[in-house]
C-alpha cells in the first residue's frame, strides 16, 4: 500500500472510530460491573480504569505520530487542537494550539486571532 495523505487520513479516521467504539464498550463494562458480586466489583473497576488509561495513552501516541501537539498538564497527555493563528506582530508564528483540559495555548494571551470557539470541556 502506498503512503499518501488520503491513506493516512483514512487510517486516522478508522483509528478514531475504533477509539470511540472502545470507549463505548468500556462504558458498558462500567455499567455492568455493578451487577457483579461485591467481591468482584473492585477488581472490575481497577481493570476498567487501567483500560481507560491505556486507551488514552494510545490516543496520545497516535495523535503525536500524526503531528498533533500535546499538552503535558496531565498524564496521559492531552491532545491540543488548532484554535487560531498568531498575530503577525508577535514572536509566535503560524497556528496556535490550545489544550481543552487546562486552557493553555501556544500564543501569548490575546496574541492570536481565534477561529474556533472556546472549548466547553
Amino acid at each position: 500500500m502506498e503512503i499518501t495523505p488520503e491513506n493516512i487520513a483514512a487510517g486516522a479516521s478508522a483509528a478514531s472510530a475504533s477509539f470511540k467504539a472502545i470507549r463505548q464498550l468500556l462504558g458498558v463494562f462500567r455499567d455492568a460491573k455493578d451487577m457483579l458480586p461485591a467481591d468482584k466489583q473492585a477488581a472490575a473497576s481497577l481493570a476498567i480504569e487501567n483500560s481507560e488509561k491505556q486507551l488514552a495513552i494510545a490516543e496520545a501516541e497516535l495523535a503525536r505520530s500524526l503531528g498533533y501537539k500535546l499538552c503535558h498538564c496531565q498524564f496521559p497527555p492531552t491532545i491540543m487542537l488548532a484554535v487560531g493563528y498568531a498575530d503577525p506582530r508577535t514572536d509566535v508564528k503560524g497556528q496556535v494550539y490550545e489544550c481543552s483540559k487546562c486552557g493553555y495555548d501556544t500564543a501569548a494571551p490575546w496574541a492570536f486571532t481565534r477561529t474556533k470557539p472556546v472549548s466547553a470541556e
